[in-house]
């Protein structure tokens, strides 16, 4: 599991030039999964093909944000049998959709990220001053991203509401819809 300070210490130790601020959101994805013990195989175009390749080599991270309006990172987790896990992150206005699918998984893992809520307006050159509310959103990846690649779902009451299925009511607890069909009441 990663926390606040191991992701902003691979940040840091990564020296990261960001264009703008999804990509600020799009390399905090990055340094969770590296955070949480994943090791990054393939970043940005070569992703695709990466992923479906029998090379499980580290790289560095040239090349991660040389796509216009979305960002892909491929993975191994070597405590978890080093399946592969790709990760692509497209901009949709103020939104980073987070998407991620672990090998042999059928459907992606999803997420939806306001910039607005976590990146700083100004433009301060140390690391930690241009996130807000990094603690939250960590938590908010290792619950909805990267416990469920892992196979342990975990619920958490320190949801921020983004996400076609969850809602956080005054109190700041996540209030949870069903998904799909649900059977009425009366049975």
């Amino acid at each position: 599991m990663a926390d606040e300070k191991s992701v902003m210490a691979v940040i840091r130790a990564a020296r990261p030039t960001f264009r703008n601020n999804h990509d600020k959101l799009a390399f905090l994805v990055h340094a969770s999964f590296l955070a949480s013990g994943h090791v990054l195989t393939a970043t940005g175009s070569s992703a695709d093909a990466s992923f479906s390749s029998p090379s499980t080599d580290e790289v560095g991270l040239d090349h991660w944000n040389d796509l216009e309006d979305n960002y892909a990172f491929v993975y191994i987790n070597p405590e978890n049998g080093s399946k592969k896990v790709l990760v692509k992150c497209l901009v949709m206005g103020n939104i980073l959709v987070v998407d991620a699918l672990a090998q042999g998984a059928s459907e992606p893992v999803h997420l939806e990220i306001d910039v607005g809520q976590y990146v700083e307006e100004d433009g301060t050159a140390n690391y930690s001053g241009q996130f807000k509310n990094l603690d939250k959103l960590v938590k908010f990846l290792d619950t909805e991203i990267l416990s469920k690649l892992n196979g342990s779902p975990k619920l958490s009451s320190l949801e921020t509401g983004e996400g076609s299925r969850r809602n956080i009511n005054d109190h700041g607890v996540g209030i949870y819809e069903p998904t799909g069909p649900q059977p009425h009441p009366s049975g």
